[in-house]
């Protein structure tokens, strides 16, 4: 028998060997951690939220409207970021890789005896304490059972009230009908407001008009573009309303005879800021935004909303 044919053999035989570990080896299943959901409530079942930070005594509360419809009710009242409500409401299914009774761990070692924050589904209370070091999962007590889970909702509820607003300028489908703008004017790249100088752009039988200036030849297109804009503008960044002046007021109305949403634009510039003062907080906008939410164009010559210091020479 020549050195190729016992090459070829040891081969084959080598590969039945490899098929036989793969089909009759032990199953690797079984050194997976069985886990079980935190708890058997539907989330559709809850209809108040609660977080509270023990030190500062902080309170955020939540209300739903309806399904699918969170809105903050303490310490500010807006529209809640369904997005991060659901990751409140996940905690509820989430897996709880083990758990011991309350009888026989020490809950100061894991920073529970008394919980950073507390977080309240109706009224069932889950205390949030400290990660264990190798895969980072949280501590978290319910009832008189220590869980240990992903730390998913921690990150969520360690910030203040504004991080769970709607992040759109305009929650809900409303449609505009009428917005009053101050002039917006570019100088270096640098925007100059001049609030002195409104346009009122406004819908009446269902075409729209561009008032306060003295040349009425703006596109329907664009008009109908920057109202867009306005009703799908949202942002990454809400915060807490801050102490900057105001330096122009915008108004936005939806549907014939509603009170105007005003809009307060921060004298920040050049960063865009707008705060809602009925939220109580302010909206963080990319750069963008000014050409997005301000800029008209005519037909025919430069529109008074955004320009450039060069365009019309």
């Amino acid at each position: 028998m020549n050195t190729r044919i016992l090459l070829n053999l040891g081969l084959s035989a080598a590969v039945i060997i490899l098929a036989l570990i793969f089909f009759y080896g032990p199953d690797k299943s079984e050194d997976k951690v069985e886990t079980s959901p935190l708890t058997s409530t539907n989330a559709d079942k809850i209809d108040t939220i609660k977080i509270i930070h023990t030190q500062s005594q902080n309170q955020i509360q939540f209300k739903k409207k309806e399904k699918g419809k969170w809105e903050i009710v303490a310490p500010i009242q807006a529209p809640a970021n369904i997005v991060k409500v659901e990751t409140l409401l996940d905690i509820l299914k989430t897996p709880s890789y083990s758990h011991y009774s309350v009888e026989n761990i020490n809950l100061g070692e894991l920073k529970l005896n008394l919980p950073e924050i507390n977080l309240y589904l109706n009224n069932t209370k889950f205390g949030f304490g400290s990660t264990e070091p190798i895969n980072h999962r949280r501590y978290v007590l319910l009832k008189d059972t220590v869980h240990l889970v992903d730390d998913i909702v921690f990150p969520s509820i360690s910030g203040n009230s504004a991080k769970f607003v709607d992040p759109a300028l305009l929650p809900g489908n409303k449609e505009i009908t009428e917005i009053h703008l101050p002039l917006v004017t570019t100088s270096g790249g640098n925007p100059n407001v001049d609030v002195k100088h409104t346009i009122i752009l406004k819908q009446e039988k269902g075409h729209w008009t561009a008032e306060g200036t003295t040349d009425h030849r703006f596109s329907t297109g664009s008009i109908v573009k920057l109202v867009q804009a306005w009703q799908d503008q949202t942002t990454r960044q809400v915060d807490l309303r801050g102490n900057k002046a105001v330096l122009a007021t915008i108004e936005v109305i939806q549907g014939e005879g509603t009170a105007p949403i005003r809009f307060e634009l921060l004298s920040d510039l050049p960063q865009l800021i707008l705060a809602r003062p009925d939220f109580g907080v302010q909206y963080n906008l990319p750069a963008l935004a000014w050409k997005n939410l301000f800029q008209l164009t005519q037909e025919e010559q430069v529109s008074p909303g955004l320009t450039d210091d060069n365009q019309g020479d």
